[in-house]
């Protein structure tokens, strides 16, 4: 009997739910059997946004002590946030900046069985740093079980270089490069501070 192969995903913002609704959209292609996602906060706001994720097959996880809270809104939760985890076999965390270590250091690293963990570019130091297509070779199977994805910017400039300096170069092709990052002011989905 095959091993169930899990995704969860820690986080719903402006990295998370997309990367849920993309997961549900590609579930098959991937070929895992459930994606299980944690929700922090119980928000009327994010309610709707919720219960579509888990209209479409996602199962929530919740700290134990707020699945009432959680179930005041109408979101059944499916498992707690240790037990989504207990059974994961890849965690991506989509939280914001600084929460990925901390998740590592009090969550993850408790957790021999899961194949693999992903954070976000801001999160230095979660382990090692990957950009897709750029360093694939440096990606030892069985051995690399954290990976921290690169920034879209790094990603952005590394397909740059590659592609006009680099591809079917020496190595040593790149003299010197000057690049000027233009960046939002803010995700749309962000509404404090400034809204773009």
């Amino acid at each position: 009997m095959s091993t169930k192969r899990v995704v969860h995903v820690v986080g719903t913002g402006t990295l998370g739910e997309p990367l849920i609704s993309l997961l549900l959209n590609l579930q098959r292609d991937l070929e895992f059997d459930e994606l299980t996602f944690h929700k922090n906060r119980p928000l009327l706001d994010d309610r709707v946004k919720i219960l579509t994720l888990m209209r479409r097959g996602a199962k929530l996880a919740v700290e134990a002590d707020k699945v009432a809270d959680f179930e005041k809104l109408g979101l059944s939760p499916t498992y707690t946030r240790p037990e989504a985890l207990a059974q994961a076999t890849v965690v991506i965390d989509c939280t914001e900046e600084g929460l990925g270590l901390r998740h590592q250091r009090e969550w993850y690293n408790h957790l021999p069985h899961a194949r693999g963990f992903i954070a976000q570019g801001s999160e230095f130091g979660f382990g090692k740093m990957y950009a897709h297509s750029i360093n694939d070779a440096a990606l030892v199977p069985g051995t690399d079980r954290f990976l921290q994805v690169v920034s879209c910017n790094t990603h952005n400039l590394a397909v740059l270089l590659k592609t006009l300096a680099l591809q079917d170069e020496a190595p040593d092709n790149l003299i010197e490069g000057r690049f000027v990052c233009m960046r939002r002011a803010t995700d749309l989905s962000q509404d404090k501070d400034f809204i773009p």
